[in-house]
């Protein structure tokens, strides 16, 4: 199995895409650590799943910094960090109101980098690490924004940066960062309209998940397949 022996961490596992990935990569050997808001929705990922829970809100820096300490003290070395928790707040330029912005930003974007910079003592320890962003196509710049969602378009596009600057940070460490879409997902944000299963939405985690070292770093992926910033 492709994670045989090594430990990952998903933030996000009670509910959307969060329990598929994590069933995906414990399917390939890995012991998952599964992160949830609360400790009840945390111990029933992890469960189902013979794996460590971890909770917190990572809307706050003293809920991300307990998130960290958890997952530290449940493995010393991190060979795989998901970053797949996320939040959705609309509105457009007349009317989003500056508490979604902050919110969007906090979970999609502060948390990401929180979890990264706190966690980085483990994953360098693991000599391979690999580190996945669930990101969107709509904080993707080259085909053009539509109106709308602007609290969420604005953390997806810094998360991207994040993506990519950690990439290039990292690099040195023998540590791959890239980011993916899920696509539009069967679940309680996607909505009943969803075409896209989170099982095959986890797909794509699992395969970046797994590159090779050496293997392609700071892009963004969409369905197994490079697509542009």
């Amino acid at each position: 199995m492709l994670l045989d022996g090594q430990t990952a961490l998903v933030t996000g596992t009670g509910r959307g895409i969060g329990p598929a990935i994590a069933a995906a990569l414990r399917s390939e050997g890995a012991r998952v650590i599964c992160h949830a808001r609360t400790e009840d929705d945390a111990r029933r990922a992890a469960a189902d799943l013979d794996g460590a829970p971890v909770w917190g809100d990572l809307a706050t820096e003293a809920g991300v910094t307990a998130v960290a300490e958890q997952a530290l003290a449940a493995a010393a070395t991190l060979d795989v960090l998901v970053h797949n928790a996320g939040i959705l707040r609309r509105g457009g330029v007349p009317d989003a109101r500056r508490e979604d912005i902050e919110a969007c930003l906090a979970v999609n974007v502060l948390a990401p980098f929180g979890l990264t910079q706190a966690l980085l003592p483990a994953l360098r320890r693991a000599g391979h690490a690999r580190i996945v962003v669930v990101s969107s196509t709509m904080g993707q710049f080259t085909n053009g924004m539509s109106g709308g969602s602007l609290p969420y378009r604005l953390s997806k596009s810094a998360v991207n940066a994040f993506t990519l600057t950690a990439a290039a940070d990292l690099a040195r460490d023998g540590i791959l960062v890239n980011a993916m879409h899920p696509g539009w997902v069967m679940t309680g944000m996607g909505g009943r309209a969803a075409t896209v299963t989170p099982q095959q939405a986890a797909k794509t985690a699992l395969q970046l998940a797994t590159i090779d070292a050496g293997g392609p770093t700071g892009r963004f992926w969409r369905d197994g397949v490079e697509i542009p910033w």
